[in-house]
């Protein structure tokens, strides 16, 4: 446990970023886009079985972070959280698609792929911390509107509450 938490502290400290307090996804995603100079878009997506629940997809001038439409709300905030932790730490992983290649339309925007990296693109490691932080994170989200929020719990109560919505969550 005093392991994790150390962990935390580093990955924290590598998001190089002052969290915003009150903590939401809005907030967060606003932090991001300051410290990056880049435009972040969430974007709900239908999704079959087998395709990954969220999606993380760099273009020119645009991250675009895709969730899925049907999953729970606390599915879909661990999802955000989890792909805004690979890109506020930097990560880097395997393409899923080619540069260059066209999408059908993100958002509503025509768009061309610079990076797309879904699960199973990152490293065990990466994987593993862009997790960790999502938890810690989502654990910390003030309610404003997320679908989830243990505002009324200390801490430790909060985070493994979190950690078991996400769990059970779809």
């Amino acid at each position: 446990m005093w392991r994790e938490r150390r962990r935390v502290l580093h990955l924290l400290r590598r998001l190089d970023i002052d969290l915003p307090a009150p903590l939401t996804v809005d907030a967060l995603v606003s932090a991001l886009v300051r410290a990056r100079g880049r435009r972040i878009q969430l974007a709900a997506t239908s999704t079959d079985v087998q395709a990954p629940c969220g999606l993380w997809i760099a273009t020119a001038e645009t991250d675009y972070v895709l969730y899925g439409a049907d999953a729970s709300p606390v599915l879909q905030i661990q999802t955000i959280l989890h792909e805004l932790m690979h890109i506020g730490l930097r990560h880097v992983g395997a393409g899923i698609v080619d540069v260059g290649e066209a999408l059908p339309r993100v958002g509503g925007v025509a768009a061309t792929v610079m990076r797309a990296r879904a699960v199973g693109a990152f490293a065990v490691e990466q994987e593993h911390d862009a997790e960790l932080l999502a938890t810690y994170l989502g654990a910390r989200l003030t309610g404003g509107g997320s679908g989830v929020s243990f505002d009324g719990l200390g801490r430790e109560r909060a985070a493994v509450m979190y950690r078991i919505a996400s769990t059970l969550a779809d």
